[in-house]
Protein backbone atom coordinates (compact mmCIF):
# COMPACT_ATOMS: atom_id res chain seq x y z
CA UNK A 1 0.00 0.00 0.00
CA UNK A 2 1.32 3.26 -0.69
CA UNK A 3 2.01 6.03 1.83
CA UNK A 4 0.30 9.04 2.17
CA UNK A 5 0.70 12.37 3.33
CA UNK A 6 -1.37 14.75 4.76
CA UNK A 7 -1.02 18.03 2.36
CA UNK A 8 -2.25 21.34 3.38
CA UNK A 9 -3.21 23.64 0.77
CA UNK A 10 -3.01 27.52 1.37
CA UNK A 11 -6.32 28.18 2.31
CA UNK A 12 -5.94 24.92 5.24
CA UNK A 13 -2.75 26.82 6.71
CA UNK A 14 -4.25 30.36 6.44
CA UNK A 15 -7.76 28.87 8.30
CA UNK A 16 -4.84 27.80 11.00
CA UNK A 17 -3.52 30.74 11.45
CA UNK A 18 -6.76 32.31 12.86
CA UNK A 19 -6.08 30.29 15.94
CA UNK A 20 -2.39 29.14 16.02
CA UNK A 21 -0.69 32.19 17.05
CA UNK A 22 2.80 32.32 15.39
CA UNK A 23 4.38 35.37 16.84
CA UNK A 24 3.72 33.77 20.73
CA UNK A 25 4.53 30.54 19.70
CA UNK A 26 8.05 32.00 18.02
CA UNK A 27 8.62 34.39 21.60
CA UNK A 28 8.81 31.46 23.46
CA UNK A 29 11.20 29.53 21.76
CA UNK A 30 13.48 31.90 21.39
CA UNK A 31 13.06 32.62 25.08
CA UNK A 32 14.04 29.02 25.58
CA UNK A 33 16.88 29.04 23.27
CA UNK A 34 18.31 31.85 25.02
CA UNK A 35 18.08 30.53 28.59
CA UNK A 36 19.25 27.34 27.01
CA UNK A 37 16.57 25.29 28.01
CA UNK A 38 16.81 21.92 26.05
CA UNK A 39 13.60 21.59 24.41
CA UNK A 40 14.69 24.16 21.98
CA UNK A 41 17.76 23.72 20.49
CA UNK A 42 17.32 24.59 17.02
CA UNK A 43 16.71 21.72 14.90
CA UNK A 44 15.15 21.23 11.92
CA UNK A 45 15.76 17.47 11.08
CA UNK A 46 12.05 16.93 11.48
CA UNK A 47 11.10 18.50 8.67
CA UNK A 48 11.79 16.36 4.72
CA UNK A 49 11.90 19.00 1.51
CA UNK A 50 9.31 17.19 -0.97
CA UNK A 51 8.10 18.35 -4.10
CA UNK A 52 3.90 17.42 -4.81
CA UNK A 53 4.32 15.52 -8.03
CA UNK A 54 0.65 16.13 -9.07
CA UNK A 55 1.87 19.95 -9.30
CA UNK A 56 5.59 20.57 -9.02
CA UNK A 57 5.16 22.45 -6.12
CA UNK A 58 7.79 22.46 -3.51
CA UNK A 59 6.37 21.56 -0.07
CA UNK A 60 8.66 20.59 3.67
CA UNK A 61 6.69 17.72 5.54
CA UNK A 62 6.84 17.43 9.03
CA UNK A 63 6.99 13.74 10.53
CA UNK A 64 6.56 12.97 13.70
CA UNK A 65 7.79 9.35 14.00
CA UNK A 66 5.96 9.32 17.67
CA UNK A 67 2.64 9.53 16.25
CA UNK A 68 2.86 8.89 12.72
CA UNK A 69 1.70 12.05 11.71
CA UNK A 70 2.96 13.05 8.04
CA UNK A 71 1.76 16.81 6.92
CA UNK A 72 3.20 18.34 3.84
CA UNK A 73 2.91 22.27 3.83
CA UNK A 74 3.76 24.92 1.10
CA UNK A 75 7.52 25.12 1.96
CA UNK A 76 7.62 28.96 0.72
CA UNK A 77 4.18 30.73 2.64
CA UNK A 78 5.94 28.39 5.87
CA UNK A 79 8.88 30.41 5.91
CA UNK A 80 7.18 33.66 5.20
CA UNK A 81 4.59 33.23 8.19
CA UNK A 82 7.93 32.46 10.14
CA UNK A 83 9.52 35.70 8.98
CA UNK A 84 6.89 37.67 9.63
CA UNK A 85 6.05 36.52 13.04
CA UNK A 86 9.70 37.30 13.86
CA UNK A 87 8.93 40.61 12.25
CA UNK A 88 6.10 41.21 14.54
CA UNK A 89 7.81 40.32 17.26
CA UNK A 90 10.65 42.65 16.59
CA UNK A 91 8.45 45.57 15.78
CA UNK A 92 6.63 45.04 19.49
CA UNK A 93 9.96 44.68 20.86
CA UNK A 94 11.74 48.47 18.96
CA UNK A 95 8.91 50.54 17.82
CA UNK A 96 8.47 53.50 19.42
CA UNK A 97 4.88 53.21 20.76
CA UNK A 98 2.02 54.80 18.73
CA UNK A 99 0.84 54.20 15.53
CA UNK A 100 2.20 51.90 12.81
CA UNK A 101 2.57 53.19 9.38
CA UNK A 102 4.13 50.34 7.36
CA UNK A 103 6.05 49.87 4.20
CA UNK A 104 6.05 46.21 2.60
CA UNK A 105 8.62 45.82 -0.22
CA UNK A 106 9.15 42.96 -2.26
CA UNK A 107 7.16 40.40 -4.98
CA UNK A 108 3.75 39.73 -4.68
CA UNK A 109 3.73 36.57 -2.95
CA UNK A 110 6.53 37.70 -0.09
CA UNK A 111 4.62 41.03 1.00
CA UNK A 112 1.02 39.28 0.56
CA UNK A 113 1.59 36.67 2.80
CA UNK A 114 3.81 38.47 5.40
CA UNK A 115 1.47 41.30 5.56
CA UNK A 116 -1.16 39.00 6.68
CA UNK A 117 0.56 38.03 9.69
CA UNK A 118 1.45 41.66 10.16
CA UNK A 119 -1.77 42.57 10.27
CA UNK A 120 -2.96 40.71 12.60
CA UNK A 121 -0.13 40.48 15.37
CA UNK A 122 1.13 43.81 15.40
CA UNK A 123 -1.33 46.67 16.94
CA UNK A 124 -1.66 49.76 16.22
CA UNK A 125 -1.14 49.59 12.39
CA UNK A 126 -2.84 52.44 10.89
CA UNK A 127 -1.85 52.50 7.10
CA UNK A 128 0.14 49.97 4.80
CA UNK A 129 2.34 51.08 1.36
CA UNK A 130 2.99 48.44 -0.32
CA UNK A 131 5.78 48.22 -3.36
CA UNK A 132 5.11 45.04 -5.47
CA UNK A 133 8.60 44.39 -6.72
CA UNK A 134 7.60 41.62 -9.61
CA UNK A 135 4.51 41.83 -11.79
CA UNK A 136 4.58 39.18 -13.93
CA UNK A 137 0.68 39.84 -15.32
CA UNK A 138 1.60 43.51 -15.39
CA UNK A 139 -0.88 44.44 -11.89
CA UNK A 140 -0.05 45.77 -8.69
CA UNK A 141 -3.63 43.78 -7.89
CA UNK A 142 -3.30 42.33 -3.99
CA UNK A 143 -5.52 39.28 -2.60
CA UNK A 144 -8.98 39.95 -1.98
CA UNK A 145 -8.69 38.55 1.01
CA UNK A 146 -5.78 40.18 1.92
CA UNK A 147 -7.52 43.72 1.18
CA UNK A 148 -10.71 42.22 3.10
CA UNK A 149 -8.23 41.41 6.36
CA UNK A 150 -6.57 44.96 6.05
CA UNK A 151 -9.95 47.08 6.07
CA UNK A 152 -12.19 45.19 8.63
CA UNK A 153 -8.87 46.27 10.82
CA UNK A 154 -9.41 49.66 9.49
CA UNK A 155 -6.00 49.47 8.68
CA UNK A 156 -5.38 51.82 5.24
CA UNK A 157 -3.74 50.61 1.92
CA UNK A 158 -2.00 52.18 -0.98
CA UNK A 159 0.01 49.85 -3.37
CA UNK A 160 2.43 52.55 -4.93
CA UNK A 161 5.07 51.79 -7.74
CA UNK A 162 8.08 54.34 -6.62
CA UNK A 163 10.48 53.03 -3.78
CA UNK A 164 10.52 56.67 -2.30
CA UNK A 165 6.55 56.92 -2.25
CA UNK A 166 6.37 53.80 -0.63
CA UNK A 167 8.82 54.96 2.11
CA UNK A 168 7.36 57.96 2.85
CA UNK A 169 6.19 58.88 6.13
CA UNK A 170 6.71 54.83 7.17
CA UNK A 171 8.20 54.20 10.55
CA UNK A 172 8.11 50.23 10.06
CA UNK A 173 9.60 48.87 6.62
CA UNK A 174 10.44 45.34 5.81
CA UNK A 175 12.38 44.28 3.11
CA UNK A 176 10.50 40.92 2.31
CA UNK A 177 12.68 40.21 -0.97
CA UNK A 178 15.87 40.84 -2.53
CA UNK A 179 16.02 44.36 -4.31
CA UNK A 180 13.09 45.64 -2.35
CA UNK A 181 15.16 48.46 -1.89
CA UNK A 182 16.67 49.00 -4.94
CA UNK A 183 15.08 50.87 -8.01
CA UNK A 184 16.39 50.40 -10.93
CA UNK A 185 20.02 51.41 -10.27
CA UNK A 186 19.40 53.57 -6.91
CA UNK A 187 19.57 52.28 -3.44
CA UNK A 188 17.33 53.50 -0.88
CA UNK A 189 19.67 55.75 1.33
CA UNK A 190 19.42 56.49 5.49
CA UNK A 191 17.91 59.95 3.95
CA UNK A 192 14.96 57.92 2.79
CA UNK A 193 14.07 56.72 5.79
CA UNK A 194 11.96 58.13 8.55
CA UNK A 195 13.63 58.97 12.19
CA UNK A 196 12.54 55.86 14.67
CA UNK A 197 11.89 54.11 11.94
CA UNK A 198 12.36 49.88 12.23
CA UNK A 199 13.57 48.36 9.07
CA UNK A 200 12.94 44.40 9.21
CA UNK A 201 15.12 42.28 6.99
CA UNK A 202 13.17 39.43 5.57
CA UNK A 203 14.80 38.93 2.55
CA UNK A 204 17.66 36.88 3.40
CA UNK A 205 19.64 38.96 1.02
CA UNK A 206 22.01 41.46 1.89
CA UNK A 207 20.66 45.47 2.24
CA UNK A 208 22.69 48.14 0.69
CA UNK A 209 25.93 48.57 2.53
CA UNK A 210 25.64 52.21 1.99
CA UNK A 211 22.19 52.28 3.68
CA UNK A 212 23.11 49.18 6.75
CA UNK A 213 26.63 51.55 7.54
CA UNK A 214 24.37 54.92 8.62
CA UNK A 215 21.97 53.06 10.81
CA UNK A 216 22.28 53.65 14.43
CA UNK A 217 21.33 49.95 16.22
CA UNK A 218 21.30 46.71 14.44
CA UNK A 219 19.98 43.49 15.69
CA UNK A 220 19.50 39.88 14.43
CA UNK A 221 16.79 37.29 15.27
CA UNK A 222 19.59 35.03 16.76
CA UNK A 223 23.46 35.32 17.50
CA UNK A 224 24.23 31.72 17.26
CA UNK A 225 23.03 32.00 13.82
CA UNK A 226 26.39 33.81 12.71
CA UNK A 227 28.86 31.20 11.84
CA UNK A 228 26.12 29.94 9.22
CA UNK A 229 25.72 33.10 7.61
CA UNK A 230 29.39 34.49 7.23
CA UNK A 231 28.89 35.26 4.18
CA UNK A 232 26.80 38.06 4.97
CA UNK A 233 27.83 41.51 4.93
CA UNK A 234 26.40 42.74 8.39
CA UNK A 235 27.96 39.36 9.87
CA UNK A 236 31.54 39.86 8.26
CA UNK A 237 31.40 43.65 9.37
CA UNK A 238 29.95 42.54 12.59
CA UNK A 239 32.97 40.16 12.56
CA UNK A 240 35.35 42.73 11.77
CA UNK A 241 34.18 45.02 14.89
CA UNK A 242 34.65 42.45 17.02
CA UNK A 243 38.24 41.62 16.15
CA UNK A 244 39.30 44.64 15.80
CA UNK A 245 42.20 46.09 17.99
CA UNK A 246 42.30 49.56 19.45
CA UNK A 247 39.02 51.63 19.19
CA UNK A 248 38.11 53.74 15.99
CA UNK A 249 40.11 57.64 17.17
CA UNK A 250 38.99 59.20 14.04
CA UNK A 251 36.17 61.48 13.76
CA UNK A 252 34.24 59.48 10.68
CA UNK A 253 31.57 57.60 12.16
CA UNK A 254 31.74 53.81 12.40
CA UNK A 255 29.37 51.71 11.03
CA UNK A 256 27.13 50.11 13.92
CA UNK A 257 27.98 45.90 15.13
CA UNK A 258 25.26 44.10 16.00
CA UNK A 259 24.11 44.70 19.54
CA UNK A 260 21.84 42.15 19.88
CA UNK A 261 19.20 39.10 19.36
CA UNK A 262 15.72 39.15 19.94
CA UNK A 263 16.17 36.26 22.71
CA UNK A 264 18.35 38.66 24.60
CA UNK A 265 15.28 41.55 23.70
CA UNK A 266 12.95 39.41 24.99
CA UNK A 267 14.19 38.10 28.31
CA UNK A 268 15.38 41.66 29.32
CA UNK A 269 19.00 40.55 29.41
CA UNK A 270 19.30 43.39 26.29
CA UNK A 271 17.55 47.11 26.85
CA UNK A 272 16.55 47.61 23.25
CA UNK A 273 16.32 50.79 21.78
CA UNK A 274 18.62 53.48 22.97
CA UNK A 275 17.41 56.47 21.22
CA UNK A 276 13.49 57.41 19.98
CA UNK A 277 14.82 58.47 16.82
CA UNK A 278 17.26 56.26 16.28
CA UNK A 279 16.75 53.65 12.90
CA UNK A 280 16.98 50.07 13.77
CA UNK A 281 17.71 47.48 11.67
CA UNK A 282 16.75 43.74 12.68
CA UNK A 283 18.40 41.50 9.98
CA UNK A 284 16.11 38.03 10.23
CA UNK A 285 18.83 35.34 9.42
CA UNK A 286 16.42 32.56 9.63
CA UNK A 287 14.12 33.98 7.69
CA UNK A 288 15.06 31.41 4.63
CA UNK A 289 14.93 28.13 7.02
CA UNK A 290 11.06 26.57 7.75
CA UNK A 291 11.12 26.27 11.51
CA UNK A 292 10.04 22.82 13.04
CA UNK A 293 8.09 23.80 16.27
CA UNK A 294 6.32 26.30 13.69
CA UNK A 295 5.90 23.50 11.26
CA UNK A 296 4.86 20.78 13.90
CA UNK A 297 1.98 23.41 15.61
CA UNK A 298 0.73 23.50 12.04
CA UNK A 299 0.97 19.95 11.62
CA UNK A 300 -1.03 18.72 14.62
CA UNK A 301 -3.59 21.64 14.14
CA UNK A 302 -4.71 20.50 10.53
CA UNK A 303 -5.16 17.22 12.19
CA UNK A 304 -7.50 17.63 15.28
CA UNK A 305 -9.10 20.10 12.75
CA UNK A 306 -9.80 17.73 9.72
CA UNK A 307 -7.69 20.25 7.60
CA UNK A 308 -6.01 18.97 4.31
CA UNK A 309 -6.10 16.48 2.40
CA UNK A 310 -4.98 12.87 2.00
CA UNK A 311 -2.40 12.55 -1.06
CA UNK A 312 0.22 9.88 -2.11
CA UNK A 313 3.69 10.57 -1.03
Amino acid sequence: MANTVLRLGTDDLLRILETVDPVELLAEELIKRTIGHPERARDSRGLVPWIDPATETEYVRYEDPATGLDCAMHAGLLRMVHAAALAALATRELLVPGGVTVAMLGTRFATQAQLAVLARHVPDIVHVAVRVTDKADGTDALEPRLIDQLDLAGIGLSVVPELADSLFGANLVVAASEDALTEGVEHATIRDLVRGTVLVNSSGHDLPASLLDHVDQIYVDDLALLPEHADRHIVTRHLAHTTAGPAHNGTDRQPPAIAADLGRLLTGAWPGRQQQDDVVVVELLSARTPDLHLAGTIAESALRGGLGERVTA
